[in-house]
């Protein structure tokens, strides 16, 4: 007999961690540079602006760069490595392209000049 997934010491993923996994995936989309790019818009951000959003980051990167929900994960790497902060507010999305859709986004914090150093 194979073997048996124990329903009762197994934890289901969060709502959270199957969004980054899904967030994960999305982002393999993009190429090495691809990611470098977001990455830097990312460390940009970090640099200029003392809270941002995605909105702000997507603006620093060039109009027909490949759009996916991989700079979720992106987001979370940088903010794992402690170069930023989910601070506990949202703002609603300016984009005005197809992939605004006037959508609540998380604003981060630089921790470089972020209160909560």
């Amino acid at each position: 007999m194979g073997e048996q997934l124990d329903l009762f010491t197994e934890e289901a993923p969060t709502p959270f961690e199957k969004g980054m996994a899904m967030s994960t995936l999305s982002a393999r989309k993009w190429t090495d540079e691809q990611v470098k790019q977001v990455d830097q818009a990312i460390l940009d951000c970090r640099k200029f602006l003392a809270e941002f959003t995605a909105d702000d980051i997507w603006a620093r990167l060039p109009k027909d760069f490949p759009v996916t929900k991989g700079l979720a994960a992106r987001l979370n790497s940088a903010s794992k490595r402690g170069l930023i902060m989910a601070s506990d507010r949202t703002r609603k999305s300016t984009r005005t392209d197809e992939h605004g859709h006037g959508q609540r986004l998380t604003v981060w914090w630089s921790l470089t000049d972020s209160p909560y150093k």
